[in-house]
């Protein structure tokens, strides 16, 4: 069973037509007879787009692939509320769910993800309280455009129970783990020595996630946000896998392809089950 994963698309960032998008990669989906094709947020900057993206996805491929996606930060810009995020408000909507594979031993288990400041550098930590860093949030991020009610480690502390709770009633199976923000410390890379993005490092994901999904030995991990490739990374029995799409704009050019379908299939996460 052929599994692909795909996180940070940007189509309305990058300018991409949706209509052309969807069709092409519905086609391509079903070309590779892909079981189950999982996107790991930040489509489109309204989630009222992402999910019509998806559900007109879900249409093109038809019954033999199953579409499923969970929401980047962009996506929750607009058009959902923190409540309406955390509910399970379609069937293709993988946050908080889990789904079996038929026939396998293997689940995948979505979540939208958060970030509690524990991977920004200790030095920093040290001298920051989370007050701080909610006011940089504040001022800077875009993500002080997403409704929140609760504070950042609040949030995060809601990913890290549901998680546990899904991993334990996965408990026997092979787990695949897809969330948007960055779960490991292992993956920041270099942190330039600038202000600004020694207080990005804090709104980046939570290292205490990844500690969590080592601990039930969870096989694979499917994150983006970064907009960096990484070859996969594997720490104890869990292999990280990042391959963010990225942005494909003249004055921010990430991608290594001259257009967006062969970035697209070229950062396809490759798993089977």
């Amino acid at each position: 069973m052929k599994i692909a994963v795909s996180t940070d698309n940007h189509f309305d960032v990058s300018r991409i037509d949706p209509q052309e998008a969807v069709s092409r990669q519905a086609a391509y989906l079903r070309a590779q007879h892909v079981a189950v094709y999982v996107n790991g947020g930040d489509t489109f900057n309204d989630f009222t787009q992402t999910l019509r993206y998806f559900q007109e996805l879900q249409r093109l491929v038809g019954p033999r692939t199953q579409v499923r996606f969970i929401a980047g930060n962009h996506d929750l810009v607009k058009g959902i509320s923190y409540v309406g995020a955390q509910s399970a408000l379609s069937p293709l909507y993988l946050h908080e769910q889990t789904l079996t594979l038929p026939g396998t031993d293997t689940v995948i288990i979505g979540n939208n993800g958060w970030y509690d400041y524990t991977l920004a550098p200790a030095a920093l930590r040290a001298h920051k309280t989370p007050a701080d860093f909610e006011q940089w949030k504040q001022a800077y991020w875009i993500d002080r455009n997403i409704d929140s009610p609760v504070g950042d480690q609040a949030r995060e502390a809601r990913v890290l129970a549901t998680t546990e709770h899904a991993l334990q009633a996965a408990a026997g199976k092979r787990v695949i783990y897809v969330t948007h923000f960055v779960p490991t410390q292992q993956l920041m890379g270099a942190i330039p020595d600038k202000a600004r993005w020694q207080m990005v490092t804090a709104l980046m994901g939570s290292a205490r996630l990844g500690e969590l999904l080592e601990r039930y030995h969870v096989a694979d991990v499917v994150f983006g946000h970064l907009h960096r490739r990484d070859l996969p990374l594997t720490l104890d029995h869990t292999t990280y896998h990042h391959q963010p799409m990225g942005y494909g704009l003249d004055r921010l050019m990430e991608w290594d392809s001259p257009d967006w379908f062969e970035q697209w299939t070229k950062t396809l996460v490759w798993l089977t089950a």
